[in-house]
């Protein structure tokens, strides 16, 4: 049974391979917490007390992480809790490392989309996502944001009204080629 629940991990974290390090997908997956209970029937694994996920790059950190899986065993989704839940990965190329988090994140295999709750915020090479909801379609590589309504809304200093708020980093000009030294002079 063991077995057959690591391999519903390694079928959550082979799906972030889209956009991630290739090598990630093939890396040993580690999962730490303070307890762990599996029900097959029900298709759930529940890992709880600082779970610390890793898979080459990837790392999850959350107060406990849910995987649910179909009748043959293939993850439908994940959740993990936290206060807040965190997520990081590199990315391919010169992406640099993307980190996110909220107070619960969930990826829905089907849809291949990671979506952080509450308090949420989504960082890449300085430009940023915050707001109540964030999802990232892996696929279309596009973010969606949405705030609270204004009967939801707390305000605070980040966010005064509730709102998102997106900060995005200037493109950076394409550096010249370094010039020849034609000192005909020596």
């Amino acid at each position: 049974m063991y077995l057959k629940t690591l391999s519903v991990v390694l079928l959550l974290l082979t799906c972030f391979d889209a956009y991630s390090l290739e090598s990630d997908a093939d890396a040993e997956i580690t999962i730490q917490s303070d307890s762990a209970e599996f029900d097959r029937k029900l298709g759930t694994a529940v890992y709880r007390g600082s779970v610390i996920l890793q898979q080459g790059t990837l790392l999850i950190n959350a107060d406990q992480i849910t995987l649910f899986s179909d009748t043959e065993q293939r993850l439908n989704k994940a959740v993990a809790k936290g206060t807040p839940a965190r997520f990081q990965q590199q990315m391919e190329g010169d992406k640099g490392v993307t980190k996110g988090q909220g107070d619960v994140i969930t990826y829905l295999t089907q849809d291949k989309t990671v979506s952080f709750f509450k308090d949420a915020s989504l960082k890449q090479k300085g430009s940023s996502f915050s707001g109540n909801l964030i999802t990232y379609d892996i696929v279309n590589e596009n973010v969606k944001a949405k705030g609270q309504t204004e009967s939801q809304a707390v305000p605070n200093i980040d966010q005064p009204s509730g709102r998102i708020k997106m900060i995005i980093q200037p493109a950076q000009p394409a550096k010249k080629p370094a010039e020849k030294n034609t000192n005909e002079d020596a």
